[in-house]
C-alpha cells in the first residue's frame, strides 16, 4: 500500500490559501474550481478537506475522505506527483475504514486518463459524450489456514426481479474457495463484493449463496436473513460484501 505522510486534514489557514490561488488561477485562465468554493469551504467544516503543504502553504487539496469529489494542484506544483499522493492517502483511508468502492465523476473529461491509470473503470452512461463516471472496487484477499477443511462456495448476485419468479440472468457469479471453521462458519479466500448500481432497474440486489452445491440463501441482499448468512451492507459505497458464510442456526 503506498504511503502519503505529507497529506493532512486542512485547517482554516489552508482553506484561505487554497481559495486564494483558486481565485487567482480563475482570473488568469478563466477555468478551475473557484466556482466550487462553497463546497470546498463546507468540506473544512465537515472535516473532509485534505491538503498537501509546501513551505507551510497548501498547494494541493482534495474534497472527500475517500473518492475525491474535487481534487486540484496549484499550477506551479503540477507534474510533481502531488495528485498521486492525494489519491494514495485517500486509498489508505478507504482501506483502513473498510470501504469497498470508490466512485467519481471525471470533470474535466480530460482527467479520465489519470483515473484510469489508478485502476478506475467507466460505468453508467457509456455514450461518447455522456457523463463520465468511473469506479474502483477495493479487493481484499485473506489467508485461509491450510489445515481447515476445504469448502467450495458460489455467490451470485441477481436483479431483484429474480425474487418474483422471473427468469433473469445473474449480474455476477463468484466461485470462491473457503475453509470451514470449528463453529461451522466458512472463511473465504477473498472478499466477494456486489455493486448496488449494477441492479438494472435501480432496485434491490438479490444474492444466492451455495455451499458445496447446497443452497444456503437466495433472496434480497438487504434482508436480515441475508445478514445472518454473512452478507454485510457497506453504506459508504452502496455495496454488499461477504467475507464469511455463516452457518445456519441449529
Amino acid at each position: 500500500m503506498p504511503s502519503a505522510p505529507d497529506v493532512a486534514r486542512a485547517d482554516p489557514a489552508d482553506l484561505a490559501a487554497v481559495l486564494d490561488w483558486l481565485e487567482r488561477e480563475y482570473q488568469e485562465d478563466g477555468e478551475g474550481f473557484w466556482s466550487n468554493r462553497g463546497t470546498i469551504t463546507d468540506a473544512l467544516e465537515y472535516e473532509t478537506l485534505w491538503v498537501i503543504r509546501r513551505g507551510g502553504e497548501a498547494v494541493a487539496f482534495q474534497v472527500g475522505s475517500y473518492a475525491p469529489a474535487i481534487a486540484n494542484v496549484r499550477k506551479d506544483w503540477r507534474r510533481q506527483g502531488l495528485g498521486d499522493m492525494l489519491f494514495a492517502a485517500s486509498l489508505e483511508r478507504a482501506v483502513a475504514d473498510n470501504v469497498n468502492l470508490l466512485s467519481i465523476e471525471c470533470s474535466p473529461r480530460s482527467s479520465w486518463s489519470y483515473w484510469q491509470r489508478h485502476g478506475f473503470e467507466r460505468y453508467g452512461d457509456m455514450r461518447e459524450w455522456g457523463k463520465l463516471t468511473a469506479r474502483r472496487v477495493l479487493a481484499r484477499a485473506f489467508d485461509v489456514p491450510s489445515e481447515l477443511p476445504e469448502v467450495h462456495v458460489v455467490i451470485g448476485f441477481y436483479p431483484e426481479a429474480v425474487t418474483y419468479g422471473r427468469d433473469v440472468p445473474p449480474i455476477a457469479v463468484h466461485p470462491v474457495r473457503g475453509g470451514r471453521l470449528n463453529d461451522g462458519a466458512i472463511m473465504l479466500e477473498r472478499r466477494v463484493i456486489a455493486l448496488s448500481d449494477d441492479e438494472p432497474e435501480g432496485k434491490n440486489l438479490a444474492v444466492k449463496i451455495e455451499v458445496d452445491g447446497e443452497l444456503r440463501y437466495f433472496s434480497k441482499a438487504k434482508y436480515e436473513e441475508a445478514a445472518e448468512a454473512g452478507v454485510i451492507h457497506d453504506r459508504h459505497g452502496g455495496t454488499f460484501y461477504v467475507d464469511y458464510v455463516e452457518p445456519r442456526e441449529p
